[in-house]
């Protein structure tokens, strides 16, 4: 993404989609400290590298449950991607950076067995690559953003 960021800047309306999942909602952590670093106004890219990081360390060290860790890696590198989108978003003024879940799509990732139509799961992406960019004066674009089903929602998914 950092070597991507130069050019998207030459854009008119630069841009950056993270797919994400429900998979890596705030509610898999199980420490109120570990939600409260993840979602800090605050929290940097090395910031949030490290806290990365130390999930790996600790769960090769199997105390990643008393720590407050959940018991899943696809989650936390979710979670990871969440996090990273409202970073961007941040530190880059004037791009439209948000996460998506696209749904548990039908694909081969799940032997088919999902319920959502992989069109119908690209569709929110679609839409977000496409949406115009607030011209308006008070700067409020959609960035930093989570999005499910066409519409934002709560990282918590509550």
């Amino acid at each position: 993404t950092q070597e991507c960021l130069p050019l998207l800047k030459q854009a008119d309306s630069p841009r950056i989609i993270n797919v994400a999942s429900a998979a890596g909602r705030l509610t898999i952590l199980r420490s109120q400290e570990l939600v409260d670093k993840f979602t800090s106004n605050t929290l940097t890219e090395s910031q949030l590298s490290a806290l990365m990081e130390q999930f790996v360390n600790d769960v090769q060290n199997g105390t990643h449950e008393e720590k407050g860790w959940p018991n899943t890696c696809y989650g936390m590198s979710k979670l990871g991607i969440i996090a990273l989108t409202k970073i961007l978003a941040r530190e880059n003024e004037g791009f439209l950076i948000n996460s998506v879940d696209p749904g548990y799509c039908k694909t081969d990732q799940n032997n088919n067995q999902g319920t959502v139509d992989p069109a119908d799961g690209a569709y929110t992406p679609y839409l977000l690559a496409l949406m115009e960019q607030d011209d308006e004066d008070d700067g409020e674009d959609m960035s930093g953003l989570h999005f499910y089903d066409q519409q934002e929602i709560p990282w918590s998914y509550q």
